[in-house]
């Protein structure tokens, strides 16, 4: 064999060893061990759109209870409530996880909104976790005033939380049912008996002080004119001072109606800051 027959030979056997390693390289690198681990890293690093698709594929291959509430949690993390329900109920037979599972369940009820359909469950005592039955009866609490309708007695709603915060969540209670909200029909009368009073009843007092000054303005000048014998002018201040009274009555009707409307809505703002930044008062739970 020639020199060059032999140096050939070397080289395409140093090109196959080469190809074969790169495979070799490759076949370790997307095999179940380093995906798993690549797709802990993104869950880890709350990149849980990624890790279900890492996910999905080890459990084509491999069942895991862990990888499993994984990527159960993976779906609620991003929002998609009605997979991770499902993901989550396949943990709740002959699971090790089976609590953990049954708690999360009740997260993807009450982070969907359907509160609803969060009580029917709780109420109904279906997939209640016993080692989380406290934090389900904190939910089921929450929902109420998140919702801020038919809130049950306050001793069953304030029970479930601790002394530290039951003053702030008796305030929320008795805000909900006996809100301070002005009555449209009294705002009326009130600028029916002094134009812009009605406003002054429900906190706009610059609208009310305006009000009160163009209707006695324009009676003024309506009266100044007939003393005048300026007729027209006189009818034309008359419509205007009927125009700025009845708009005052109409308008402080409105401005109650508006005054009690911002009022739940800043309720609801101030209430659900206060979950938020007690991230709903749920333990922390790590697998």
């Amino acid at each position: 064999m020639t020199k060059t027959h032999i140096a050939f030979m070397s080289f395409f056997l140093l090109i196959v060893s080469i190809a074969k390693s790169q495979t070799n390289v490759q076949s370790d690198f997307f095999s179940n061990n380093n995906r798993l681990k690549f797709a802990n890293h993104l869950y880890n690093e709350k990149d849980y759109l990624r890790a279900l698709g890492e996910y999905k594929e080890i459990l084509k291959l491999v069942d895991n209870d862990t990888i499993r509430f994984r990527f159960a949690n993976s779906f609620l993390k991003v929002g998609r409530y009605d997979e991770a329900a499902q993901n989550f109920k396949t943990l709740f037979v002959s699971s090790k996880l089976q609590e953990e599972a049954k708690f999360s369940y009740y997260q993807t009820l009450f982070f969907s909104g359907d509160y609803n359909d969060f009580r029917i469950n709780y109420d109904g005592g279906f997939y209640l976790p016993q080692k989380y039955y406290k934090v389900i009866d904190r939910l089921n609490s929450a929902t109420y005033f998140l919702q801020q309708a038919n809130l049950p007695g306050e001793s069953k709603l304030i029970k479930p939380f601790d002394d530290s915060v039951q003053t702030k969540l008796i305030y929320f209670s008795q805000m909900i049912k006996n809100p301070p909200k002005k009555n449209p029909v009294t705002a009326a009368l009130l600028s029916a008996a002094i134009p812009g009073a009605g406003k002054f009843y429900s906190g706009e007092i610059t609208d009310g002080l305006i009000a009160l000054g163009a209707t006695l303005l324009s009676g003024f000048l309506a009266v100044n004119n007939f003393q005048n014998n300026h007729q027209f002018r006189g009818w034309l201040f008359t419509g205007l001072t009927a125009f700025f009274y009845g708009g005052s009555i109409y308008g402080s009707a409105a401005s109650a109606k508006i005054y009690n409307a911002k009022l739940k809505s800043d309720l609801n703002k101030e209430i659900k800051l206060y979950f938020e930044e007690r991230n709903y008062f749920l333990p922390k739970i790590e697998l």
